[in-house]
């Protein structure tokens, strides 16, 4: 693993441009204040659809969750065009071949499937029910829960929020997640409120506008031994990109995760988290990436890193595209 010296500049861990005009905290370009009208709240990403989630994990029987969320999803892929049209393209290189008819209803599919994280992620909140899971690559699992600083690399994919949840209950770890902004300034205030609940304030969450501040706040959490959880299989906003390929596609990437790893000395292990069945999850773990080649310059070696990370991004999303929650087009 590379050591890097005190001397190595933190600024060069760049998550978003130092220009962010962001009202409010996590917000991104949020609406808030005197711009604010009713029917915001209304929005796809909007407060009032995590309340009547939060709604209806308390008061509602779990039996009529799952018709609610299958008519949620038809209804979101009729109403919301944009994720709906990003959604059909990134299909069409993810599962090649298919009829575009088909990938209407794997559209449908992947809706629903979202449906259901935000929901476990409330009923867990609010009731606690046992959740089950399975492993695989369960000694990465344990690697990271013993590590003195990590970098977990994850995607919009399955229930990150979840598993982030329960693994700080397990290995009784604290997590800092560093999230895209919401478009929504009071969905992002009671998305951080909601983690906090469900973890017992375990995991705290930073946003990728934060620039400058959040990279040098998350290199000194390296440093002092704590766990970083990074989304990495699109950029949002002035995020600091790379190229690699997926698919034998050339794609943008987050490279601020490497050059985290590569300045900290840490290995950044690959995880995912995907639901398998009812109250029933798989946490897949690969392989740690870790900078052991000496020679070359810096940004050789990142790359080399990325394209490590591209090889493992591509196999998840063959596999669990279902679960892929990718609202932005990536190809």
């Amino acid at each position: 693993m590379v050591e890097s010296g005190t001397n190595q500049p933190a600024a060069d861990v760049q998550f978003a441009g130092e220009d962010n005009t962001s009202v409010r905290r996590g917000a991104g370009r949020s609406v808030t204040g005197s711009e604010r009208h009713w029917w915001h709240n209304l929005a796809v990403r909007g407060i009032f659809w995590r309340k009547f989630i939060d709604w209806a994990a308390r008061a509602l029987p779990p039996f009529l969750h799952r018709p609610l969320i299958w008519i949620a999803a038809v209804l979101f892929f009729f109403v919301t065009r944009p994720a709906r049209k990003a959604l059909l393209q990134n299909l069409r290189v993810v599962v090649p071949g298919s009829w575009r008819i088909v990938n209407y209803f794997r559209v449908i599919r992947v809706f629903a499937n979202f449906g259901w994280s935000l929901t476990d992620v409330a009923v867990h909140r609010f009731k606690k029910p046992r959740f089950r899971y399975e492993l695989e690559g369960g000694r990465f699992l344990d690697q990271l829960g013993a590590a003195r600083g990590a970098i977990v690399l994850t995607a919009h994919m399955g229930n990150y929020d979840l598993g982030a949840a329960l693994f700080a209950e397990r290995f009784d770890r604290r997590i800092r997640m560093v999230r895209a902004p919401e478009p929504d300034a009071l969905a992002a205030q009671h998305l951080d409120l909601a983690l906090q609940q469900s973890s017992a304030g375990a995991v705290q969450v930073g946003y990728s506008d934060d620039g400058t501040s959040l990279a040098f706040d998350l290199l000194n959490a390296l440093r002092a031994g704590e766990i970083i959880s990074i989304q990495g299989d699109r950029v949002v906003g002035e995020v600091a990109h790379a190229p690699v390929k997926i698919f034998n596609r050339k794609v943008s990437l987050p490279n601020g995760p490497f050059v985290l790893s590569f300045v900290s000395g840490t290995a950044i292990y690959p995880l995912f988290v995907v639901r398998t069945g009812y109250r029933k999850y798989k946490i897949v773990a690969r392989d740690p990436i870790v900078f052991f080649r000496k020679d070359g310059t810096r940004d050789e070696i990142i790359a080399e890193a990325m394209e490590l990370w591209a090889r493992v991004l591509e196999g998840i999303l063959r596999e669990y595209w279902p679960q892929w929650f990718a609202f932005a087009p990536l190809f």
